[in-house]
C-alpha cells in the first residue's frame, strides 16, 4: 500500500467531522513549522513566513510566504471543504418511542440518507463544557465504536417497498437507536429519565410530554447520552452546556478490489481533497525560496450547505485574510521606509500606494476549487454525458458548465492542463447532461468574492454522497503530485506570460514595415 492512500485512510477515520478534519490539519501544520495566527491580534510576516489561522475550529486558511515575494505580487490559492453530508443532533434529542431511546437528528447536506439505515454509527463533534473557573471551553469527542444504528423495516411488514421503492421520511425514519428503555433501567437503575411518556403512534411522532429535571441537560438530551460525554470529555453532566454533535459511519476507510485498486471510505466527498490539497501544499516547499507568490490552502466549512456562514466560502472571510495577509507583508517589511506623506503626486508615495498592492496582488492571483468528480458508473453510464465519462485511474477531472455552476473557462483550464503535462498526470473532462442538474462548488462562490480566475476540478469517485463511497487508490497519488506540481509553477505559468490577445501594429507602422521589406528586396 503507497504512502499517501494509507495516509488518506488514516487521515478519514480519525476525521469524523470539521472540527476533527481541523485538529488533524494543525497539527500537521504545527510540525512542519507552521505557526499560528489569531483574529484579534495584530500580525507581521516576511518571506518564507509559514502561518495559519482557523475559524470556528471548522475552517482554516495556511498561508506559506515565497522567498522572493514582494508587495504587488499574487497569491496562489487552492480551496476544498472540511464537511460532508451526515445525521446531526438536534438540539432536543431524546426521543422515547416503542421502548426505544432513541436520538432525533437533522439531515446536514444532500445525503443518499437510504445508505444510512443498517449502518454501525458512532458519534463525534465538540461539546461546549463550563470549567472549574466558570469559563467556556471546547472539547471535541470521537466515540469510535458502533454506538447506534437505523434499522430498516423488515420486508414482510413492508411489501409496498416491491412495487412503490424505499422513499424514508427523514423525521420519521432516520432517528438512530441508543438502547432499550429497559437497559437503561437495568444498567443504571437510580438515573432519572427526562421523558416518562413516549411518543404515541400518530403520523407526526411529535412528544411534547418532557419533565425538566435539574440538571441543564437532562429535558433536552437522553442521560445515557450526557453520562457516556461526561465520561469522554472527563467533566461532570452538569458542567456540560452544548452539544454539536454528528453521526459517522463506524466501519474504518480501507482498500479494497481483487487487485486493491480501491479506497472504501465515508467523506470521500471532500477529505480527498483536503488530504490531497494539504499534502500537496506541503510538499511543495522546498521550491518556497524561488516563489514570487504567497501560497495559500484553504479548506472550508458548511460547503454541503450552501457556504452561506460565518466560516464558509461565501462570505467575507477569505477576503478579509488574504487582505491582512497582504497588509502584514507590507507593514512588516516596509515600516522603517516609510514617513508621513508630503507628497501632492500620491502615486509617488509608497504608504499611500499600500492599497492598490492588494488590488495588483488579486489580479496575479489564480484559484483551484478542488472537490470530488463522478465518475461514469457501470450500471447508469447513461446518466452521464456519452462524451464526458469520467474513468478511474484516468487523472484529474476538469469540471465545465456553461452556467457557472463551476467556474473553469478556457484560460484556466489551459493552465490546468499545462501543470498537469509538467507532473505528468492525464487530464479528463466532465460536463453534466443538459437534462440532469448540474451540482457546483465554492469555485464561482470564491471567483465571484475575489474577483480571481478559478479552475474547477477534482479526481472521481462512485457513491457520492453514499454514506460509504468509491475511489481508486492511484487517484490519491496523483493529486498530491498535481496539487504539489500546481503550487511549484502557477507563479510562473500565469504571472509571466501575457494571456492578452496580441494587437497588429499600427496602419502606419505596418506600412512602414511594408516599404522596408520592399527596399530590401529592391536592394
Amino acid at each position: 500500500m503507497s504512502h499517501h492512500v494509507q495516509g488518506l485512510i488514516n487521515f478519514i477515520n480519525k476525521s469524523p467531522t470539521p472540527f476533527h478534519v481541523i485538529q488533524s490539519v494543525r497539527t500537521f501544520l504545527d510540525n512542519h513549522g507552521f505557526r499560528e495566527l489569531f483574529e484579534e491580534e495584530s500580525w507581521s510576516l516576511r518571506p518564507l513566513d509559514k502561518v495559519y489561522i482557523t475559524k470556528n475550529e471548522s475552517t482554516v486558511i495556511a498561508a506559506a510566504v515565497g522567498g522572493r515575494f514582494e508587495t504587488g505580487n499574487g497569491f496562489t490559492l487552492l480551496g476544498a471543504h472540511t464537511d460532508s453530508p451526515c445525521l446531526r443532533l438536534k438540539p432536543n434529542s431524546e426521543r422515547l418511542k416503542e421502548g426505544y431511546i432513541q436520538l432525533g437528528v437533522e439531515t446536514y447536506g444532500g445525503g443518499l440518507w437510504y445508505t444510512w439505515f443498517d449502518r454501525d454509527l458512532k458519534l463525534a463533534g465538540r461539546v461546549i463544557i463550563r470549567n472549574a473557573e466558570g469559563r467556556l471551553e471546547q472539547r471535541l469527542v470521537h466515540i469510535n465504536n458502533p454506538i447506534a444504528c437505523v434499522p430498516s423495516l423488515a420486508i414482510h411488514l413492508n411489501q409496498e417497498i416491491k412495487t412503490q421503492g424505499f422513499h424514508p421520511n427523514s423525521e420519521q425514519h432516520l432517528s438512530p437507536i441508543l438502547c432499550t428503555r429497559l437497559m437503561e433501567q437495568l444498567q443504571n437503575p437510580n438515573a432519572q429519565n427526562a421523558n416518562t411518556t413516549e411518543c404515541g403512534n400518530d403520523s407526526t411522532n411529535t412528544c411534547f410530554n418532557i419533565c425538566p429535571i435539574s440538571l441543564p441537560n437532562r429535558n433536552r438530551h437522553p442521560p445515557a447520552l450526557l453520562r457516556l460525554l461526561s465520561e469522554e470529555t472527563g467533566v461532570s453532566e452538569q458542567q456540560i452546556v452544548e452539544l454539536e454533535l454528528c453521526f459517522a459511519d463506524a466501519q474504518p476507510a480501507c482498500v479494497g478490489g481483487l487487485y486493491k485498486e480501491f479506497i472504501h471510505a465515508p467523506r470521500l466527498d471532500n477529505l480527498f481533497n483536503s488530504y490531497a490539497g494539504l499534502h500537496g501544499f506541503i510538499e511543495s516547499l522546498p521550491t518556497l525560496s524561488s516563489e514570487c507568490n504567497i501560497r495559500l490552502l484553504c479548506l472550508f466549512d458548511h460547503e454541503e450547505v450552501g457556504s452561506t456562514s460565518t466560516q464558509g466560502a461565501d462570505s467575507g472571510y477569505t477576503l478579509s485574510v488574504i487582505r491582512r495577509l497582504n497588509k502584514a507583508f507590507e507593514m512588516c517589511n516596509l515600516s522603517e521606509t516609510l514617513t508621513p506623506c508630503n507628497n501632492t503626486n500620491t502615486s509617488q508615495c509608497t504608504k499611500c500606494n499600500l492599497d492598490l498592492h492588494f488590488e495588483k496582488s488579486l489580479a496575479k492571483s489564480f484559484l483551484v476549487s478542488a472537490d470530488q468528480a463522478h465518475a461514469v458508473h457501470p450500471s447508469w453510464g447513461e446518466r452521464h454525458e456519452c462524451y464526458h465519462k469520467p474513468q478511474f485511474h484516468s487523472g484529474v477531472v476538469l469540471k465545465y458548465n456553461v452556467s457557472q455552476r463551476y467556474a473553469t473557462n478556457s484560460l484556466t483550464a489551459a493552465v490546468v492542463r499545462e501543470i498537469a503535462h509538467l507532473c505528468n498526470v492525464p487530464v479528463q473532462e466532465f460536463v453534466s447532461r443538459q437534462d440532469i442538474h448540474c451540482g457546483s462548488t465554492i469555485g464561482p462562490l470564491l471567483s465571484s468574492q475575489l474577483g480571481v480566475p478559478t479552475v474547477d476540478l477534482g479526481f472521481p469517485q462512485l457513491a457520492m454522497h453514499s454514506c460509504r463511497e468509491l475511489c481508486c487508490s492511484t487517484s490519491i497519488e496523483q493529486a498530491v503530485r498535481f496539487f504539489s506540481s500546481y503550487y511549484e509553477h502557477l507563479s510562473k505559468l500565469w504571472c509571466n506570460q501575457s494571456y492578452r490577445e496580441s494587437k497588429p501594429p499600427p496602419p502606419q507602422q505596418q506600412q512602414q514595415q511594408q516599404s522596408y521589406h520592399q527596399i530590401h528586396l529592391m536592394n
